[in-house]
């Protein structure tokens, strides 16, 4: 095992846990779950599915919540903001950051949930997985908890 650990936490609220959290209700506590689910994620699919609920692409939500991405840089100060425009976006990312890091962002993105997806097969064989080192190689993963999002990218 390491002798030391690393972790990077980027987080804009006064808690961490973005928009998953939870809440005292009556005499208990209630997961409120994350508000935003991966249609690649096929445990909430299938929930969805039985449940009956109505589903709907992101690219086809309007206003995604009304909230818009932000990057802040030292101090916290905001050094873009996604507009309106996807193509206004694209341009300002390019324009700040070169089109390197957002191929290499994308990349990882789509490394992530390719490796992730090797998980669903792993359990479609009938495997379980007795520590997270044993779930994250699996899944071709065992790296990523040992790197900063600097040396990911």
């Amino acid at each position: 095992a390491p002798s030391c650990l690393r972790i990077d936490v980027f987080e804009s609220s006064t808690h961490i846990g973005g928009r998953t959290r939870d809440t005292e209700e009556g005499e208990g506590s209630v997961e409120l779950g994350a508000s935003v689910a991966l249609a690649q994620n096929r445990y909430v699919a299938n929930a969805a599915r039985a449940l009956g609920l109505a589903t709907r692409l992101h690219s086809e939500a309007r206003g995604r919540g009304g909230g818009r991405l932000g990057i802040l840089g030292a101090e916290r100060r905001l050094v873009f903001e996604e507009s309106a425009s996807k193509w206004r976006t694209v341009l300002g990312l390019l324009w700040r950051y070169g089109a390197r890091p957002l191929y290499r962002l994308h990349r990882q993105g789509s490394q992530f949930i390719s490796n992730f997806s090797r998980l669903y097969e792993a359990q479609d064989d009938g495997r379980a997985f007795r520590s997270v080192e044993d779930l994250l190689a699996a899944a071709s993963m065992a790296e990523w908890p040992r790197q900063s999002c600097a040396e990911a990218m």
